[in-house]
């Protein structure tokens, strides 16, 4: 077998992370090297994280991943946006960022993710494209190992050359995901993502209550026992937050009233395709996102499976309720349907409606027994942009919240850095002047910075500031803006 040795990376010039110089491949000789190539919208480039962190600490010393960011979105190309991501995903291994796809086109890949396995002479030991088993993967490197040392070719030292920046901890909330509100409780709930907590504010934006102990775990119990890790979406019901717990592929309900929370839905192991109907405790979810209740019936934006699930909160059934699985963007009756990643979900006018983030589209099932699937705006996988117009005319770039009132649809156009709203009527899309131009009293509302979450009550219009660690609350009537938390 006649092999490749590896191209240099020739990446000196280019944003580097986690390091304390730039690195290419002669700096690693003697070492094994994992090129991941990623971006960091990618699900499945989300799901590889804690597979590579495994084999990191595995093989501290001999191991060395080097995280290649190939930017699939205009927003990803932006620099500050991809250190908010290492720090979201509190990645600590080096990271280029490959701009204009030079090492993506010099290893010839063409898929995110893409593994490429380098040996410590230098040459390419194969590639393996999409997620990888995690503990296949750490038995074949163990067996590389093992021969690498009795080769005699291995060396230590690569913790040395590996430098995890600090990750700044704002103090109320850390990369909030969606907001909720209860008008039976007269409170909101937000999902405080990288707190690994939930927390109730009341109507003045004062927090009530924090829910979690912040440490990372699937553990039901008490509010200060209870644990998370990382939850993006919610709604909220009559003293009960349903939580889409994403990173443990779970669904917990929080009683406020009992102040328990629950596991209701899914194995805590990340799951495929989903299929039919099964016990909700017995079946396993993959990322899911988001959560919206409706006659008892909790819809749930299955990203990591491209799927929507439905969870009967009465009979306790998990079932796939919408899409095949593939990665796509086609209508068409429910089950028959393909959506990419979605991200948001919201229920008015006896439709669910969805923001479908890897095709930056705006979507819609209906909940009658046609259950057919519409798309408002978006065309494709690699159509997007920034553009307002009517239907498909309209551009956005990878939405991540939705919410609906009375005729209207507003939803976080996340890359964008702004808020858009669909008329359903004329399918008009139009821009939220006020939530790009702010007008604010406090010097520190600067522009929205990939928002993921959006609530409108009356004319006032809520947003989670993801990036700013903060939820703003924006009168639309007189198009002022004020910091509610954070």
């Amino acid at each position: 077998m006649n092999l490749i040795h590896a191209p240099k990376l020739d990446a000196k010039h280019l944003p580097w992370f986690n390091v304390k110089s730039p690195l290419d491949l002669p700096d690693l000789k003697g070492k094994v090297v994992i090129l991941d190539f990623w971006t960091y919208c990618c699900i499945n480039c989300i799901h590889i994280i804690p597979t590579l962190k495994r084999v990191e600490a595995k093989f501290p010393d001999t191991l060395v991943v080097i995280g290649v960011h190939s930017p699939k979105f205009p927003g990803e190309k932006v620099t500050d946006n991809v250190e908010k991501a290492i720090q979201r995903y509190e990645i600590e291994h080096p990271i280029v960022h490959d701009q204009d796809f030079n090492i993506w086109k010099r290893y010839a890949v063409n898929a995110w993710p893409t593994l490429i396995f380098i040996g410590p002479d230098g040459y390419i030991l194969g590639q393996l494209p999409g997620e990888p088993n995690p503990e296949m993967l750490e038995k074949m490197l163990e067996e590389l190992f093992k021969e690498f040392e009795k080769n005699q070719t291995i060396k230590g030292g690569a913790a040395k050359l590996v430098q995890a920046q600090k990750f700044e901890s704002p103090s109320t909330l850390k990369f909030p995901g969606k907001i909720a509100y209860s008008e039976a409780d007269r409170e909101f709930a937000i999902a405080d993502s990288n707190h690994n907590q939930i927390v109730t504010a009341d109507l003045e934006g004062n927090i009530t209550r924090r829910i979690g102990s912040g440490e990372i775990g699937q553990k039901n119990g008490a509010f200060s026992e209870a644990e998370f890790y990382r939850p993006q979406g919610l709604c909220f019901h009559e003293g009960v937050v349903w939580v889409a717990d994403t990173e443990n592929h779970l669904i917990r309900k929080v009683d406020l009233l009992t102040e328990t929370v629950v596991t209701v839905a899914g194995t805590g192991l990340q799951g495929q395709f989903m299929k039919g109907e099964g016990e909700a405790l017995k079946t396993p979810l993959s990322s899911p996102w988001d959560v919206s209740l409706h006659e008892g019936q909790l819809y749930i934006a299955n990203a990591g499976s491209h799927q929507i699930a439905v969870y009967d909160t009465k009979r306790e059934m998990l079932a796939n309720f919408a899409g095949t699985g593939q990665e796509a963007l086609i209508d068409g009756p429910r089950l028959r349907g393909a959506f990419a990643q979605t991200s948001g979900l919201a229920v008015g006018d006896g439709k669910l409606f969805l923001a479908d983030s890897e095709t930056s589209a705006i979507r819609s099932i209906t909940l009658d027994d046609a259950g057919l699937i519409e798309t408002y705006v978006g065309t494709g996988l690699f159509d997007f942009g920034d553009r307002d117009g009517i239907g498909k005319d309209a551009v956005i770039q990878h939405a991540l919240g939705v919410d609906y009132s009375e005729g209207a649809l507003f939803f976080a156009d996340s890359y964008n850095n702004k808020i858009r709203v669909l008329d359903l009527n004329s399918r008009e899309v139009m821009t939220v002047d006020a939530t790009v131009d702010l007008v604010c009293d406090d010097k520190s509302c600067t522009r929205l910075w990939e928002p993921a979450g959006v609530l409108i009550l009356e004319t006032t219009l809520y947003v989670s500031d993801t990036n700013n660690h903060r939820i703003l609350k924006i009168d639309l009537e007189s198009e002022k803006t004020e910091l509610f938390i954070g």
